[in-house]
């Protein structure tokens, strides 16, 4: 720790600014820090329970549901999750809703004071905004609290959160260089937020290999399997036992019929979060009034943006999360063209940041381009990302390689990527011969780039961004 006077340019520094500044510390593996100043700040994790959440997609997804279970069952609920979209605010919610500035400069200040004391602490950006969160639901007097993981779980600075239960979404192979090269490596790191006593809820891996990691690291714990094929909760101890048919639909969440052992992934998540409410006692609301009640911005986000053309953005930014939006995307498309309904876009926007494996990354896009009539893919290269951009040239060339024939326009400013993809939705709608067409832009492959186009979209204020948009207490 480095020693560093209150009067330092540092010390100095607009609130944001300093904020900004935690960015140069890059990741700190490991608590010291984070539980340092935890102790200088009088302990607020202390003061309400935690479920917290790690996995390599469907963690924010899951999150948000679980916490608006929570709430609409009559709780004050924190959330903190990460990254943000479009504001800072995003990473900190109480209630669905996000903090407001004040409350966030206000708890930034109060850190900043305590890091400067000497001997001063370099706390990174993360760090920094999980322990404003702890103030923040401390001071507002939140019943408990919903913590998704950074990056990882053993190191990760969510791990001083006080967690009565502990939650896996799924594994897959994500940030190599730091987690491990195999998937067993992957499941240790992640599994590792298991608290002894607690009782931990996983979705599910095909992989043994991983199975065993996860039932290690609860050996001192309660542990649950959801399957969301068979929608139904069974022990660790009951891993090795023959599994029940597939479910017929459970006649809330799933109408009964529909289920044919494709579980779209916002259904997937919500039943994850339902599972866990229930573990957490009382009498949670039905899965279907929690997802009718949830909006988890870029993630499957449909609405309607200028003349009338339908957007469907997510933040899919990793092989396996794009692969699993391609299975949903197919999936629905059968679906819907089966009702009479076309399920096709106009333009795909695509984006990404550095991947360990770009091939693999790039596999599911062109499947979904293929098996949607091959519409114009419009590359383009998002801004703010914590790794830089992959060059769109550079994605250009490694598509070219899988589909030479694909139809793409090369245009690596987002707002010029976004008018471009916009003119060939109009001119899509203008050529169709069904009544009532206006066009329809898909986006994906980078949290920044969502982000990006919700601010171009004027979709970026906070109402917009509110994770909760029906309940009897949001005009509390």
């Amino acid at each position: 720790m480095d020693e560093q006077g209150p009067k330092s340019p540092v010390a100095e520094m607009p609130i944001r600014d300093w904020l900004e500044d935690r960015r140069r510390i890059g990741m700190q593996p490991g608590l010291e820090a984070t539980m340092t100043m935890l102790a200088r700040l009088d302990m607020p994790q202390m003061h309400f329970p935690c479920v917290h959440i790690a996995g390599s997609n469907g963690k924010g997804t899951t999150a948000s549901h679980l916490a608006n279970a929570l709430t609409l069952g009559g709780n004050m609920v924190g959330l903190f999750t990460s990254p943000h979209l479009c504001h800072v605010e995003e990473r900190i919610r109480v209630d669905g809703k996000l903090i407001d500035p004040k409350q966030l400069d206000k708890a930034l200040h109060a850190i900043r004071t305590l890091a400067t004391k000497a001997p001063a602490i370099e706390i990174s950006y993360f760090e920094t905004l999980f322990l404003a969160a702890m103030i923040v639901f401390r001071s507002v007097g939140v019943d408990r609290a919903v913590i998704e993981t950074g990056l990882g779980g053993r190191l990760d600075a969510t791990r001083a959160c006080i967690a009565d239960l502990t939650i896996l979404t799924d594994i897959s192979r994500e940030h190599r260089s730091i987690l491990g090269n195999s998937l067993k490596e992957i499941a240790r790191e992640k599994a590792a937020i298991a608290r002894p006593g607690s009782p931990m809820l996983a979705r599910w891996p095909y992989d043994r290999g991983v199975r065993k990691e996860i039932e290690e690291a609860c050996s001192n714990s309660p542990g649950f399997w959801f399957r969301g094929d068979r929608m139904e909760l069974y022990s660790f101890e009951d891993s090795d036992k023959a599994v029940r048919k597939l479910s017929e639909g459970d006649g809330i969440l799933i109408p009964r019929g529909f289920f044919d052992g494709g579980m779209p992934m916002l259904y997937d998540n919500a039943m994850l979060a339902q599972w866990a409410a229930v573990l957490l006692g009382g009498n949670p609301p039905l899965a279907s009034t929690v997802v009718e009640c949830t909006m988890w911005p870029g993630r499957m986000q449909e609405f309607d943006g200028p003349y009338d053309i339908g957007f469907l953005l997510d933040c899919a930014h990793n092989p396996s999360g794009l692969t699993r939006l391609k299975e949903e995307l197919i999936l629905r498309r059968e679906r819907e063209e089966a009702s009479g309904r076309y399920f096709c876009p106009d333009a795909i926007i695509f984006g990404a940041t550095q991947q360990d494996d770009l091939d693999a990354f790039l596999h599911p896009l062109i499947e979904v381009i293929v098996a949607m009539n091959d519409p114009m893919l419009v590359l383009t290269e998002p801004t703010d990302g914590r790794t830089p951009a992959i060059s769109a040239d550079n994605l250009l060339e490694r598509i070219r390689e899988h589909h030479p024939s694909a139809r793409v326009q090369v245009r690596p400013n987002v707002r010029v990527a976004l008018d471009v993809a916009i003119e060939e939705a109009r001119s899509g709608a203008s050529n169709s011969v069904l009544d009532s067409v206006t066009g329809t832009i898909w986006s994906f492959g980078s949290l920044y780039l969502i982000g990006d186009l919700l601010r171009l979209l004027g979709k970026a204020g906070f109402d917009d961004l509110q994770s909760l948009v029906s309940s009897p207490f949001l005009d509390e």
